[in-house]
């Protein structure tokens, strides 16, 4: 059913305060605070949200790194999104135990990076990812 008026003001509470927890412990230990989120659900045994790592690769990091991934097939142009696709497998191939953090740190930093963000916004982005948890 419906939460009350109280129930809906004692969450946002809480959830000022684990959120204001949250960048604490990412400001400490400089990890983004996605990041220190997603750990501390896994520490605690709860699932986080799959992360399509192919979109990430293909709409943002391969954007930013063109010249690179291309280097890898050894293209100096693009010709398709099958070349991206074989970047993407030799991406993973090269960083087979890190290409999910690369990416998902690089799709953290542009998603941070994309505009300044007030306290509000920043509310409201914690509050996104929490109910996507």
């Amino acid at each position: 059913g419906r939460k009350s008026a109280d129930t809906s003001a004692t969450l946002e509470a809480g959830f000022v305060e684990i959120e204001q927890s949250f960048l604490e412990l990412a400001g400490s230990t400089s990890i983004p605070v996605q990041q220190v989120i997603n750990w501390f659900l896994k520490s605690r045994g709860r699932t986080t949200v799959n992360t399509n790592f192919w979109n990430i690769y293909a709409h943002s990091y391969f954007k930013d790194h063109t010249e690179q991934e291309l280097a890898r097939v050894g293209l100096q142009c693009m010709l398709g999104m099958s070349i991206r696709m074989k970047c993407y497998d030799l991406f993973k191939e090269a960083f087979p135990d890190k290409y999910k953090d690369i990416l998902s740190v690089h799709d953290e930093v542009k998603m941070l990076s994309a505009s300044p963000q007030t306290i509000s916004q920043r509310g409201q982005e914690f509050q996104k990812y929490y109910r996507r948890m």
